[in-house]
């Protein structure tokens, strides 16, 4: 009686040999051999919970903006970036919903979660704001870091703008890395949901305390 899987003979045994020596690359790549082929895993992060116990308490409304980003990270794929600055896509898992997407849902996830404003939603919220939180997301990735490590980078740069005339009040870059070694599915997403809690920490406490400032 046979059990396990079969591999077919001359090519396809060979990209099977392939991609068992180089788990890390079809991790990233998605080697493929005939009868294995699974969905990509769907990955959501988690909002942040854990704030300064300093941040003021404020009575406005809050409209978080999608963050803008360039087209590599405009996605749901997972971005990873190789030796020499190739952008490459993890082949087994995506993003829940398109990064930037993704982000402004947890950015107001973390907000509600801080407990110290009034009200905040995002660009399908009816509220009018008081003030709103434009960004950038500048790095949302995983960069190459030897042959079974890596480094997730998340980048974000803020702006709060004041109601009804925009007025900037304060802008800020916040960034978070985190090495995760060896590379798997599960490091990767503790990765990033530890670079990105860190991050959307900052930008609750950093907002509220600016607002109030204002």
């Amino acid at each position: 009686m046979e059990t396990g899987m079969r591999v077919g003979t001359g090519r396809d045994r060979r990209e099977f040999l392939r991609c068992s020596l180089a788990g890390f690359a079809a991790l990233l790549t998605g080697c493929k051999v005939p009868g294995t082929e699974k969905p990509p895993q769907r990955i959501r992060l988690s909002a942040a919970t854990e704030f300064a116990p300093e941040m003021p308490f404020v009575g406005w409304v809050l409209r978080v903006q999608e963050p803008q980003t360039t087209l590599s990270l405009d996605t749901a794929r997972v971005a990873y970036v190789a030796p020499g600055g190739n952008i490459q896509y993890l082949a087994t898992a995506e993003w829940a919903s398109r990064g930037p997407e993704m982000v402004m849902e947890l950015l107001v996830e973390s907000f509600q979660n801080s407990n110290r404003i009034l009200t905040v939603g995002d660009r399908r919220s009816r509220s009018r704001p008081d003030f709103e939180l434009e960004s950038r997301l500048t790095h949302f990735q995983v960069d190459a870091k030897g042959r079974d490590a890596g480094l997730v980078r998340v980048g974000l740069d803020v702006s709060l703008m004041q109601r009804p005339r925009r007025n900037t009040v304060g802008s800020f870059r916040f960034e978070s890395e985190t090495l995760i070694e060896p590379m798997s599915l599960a490091n990767i997403r503790a990765g990033f949901n530890e670079s990105l809690e860190e991050v959307m920490s900052l930008v609750v406490e950093w907002t509220l305390q600016t607002g109030a400032n204002a």
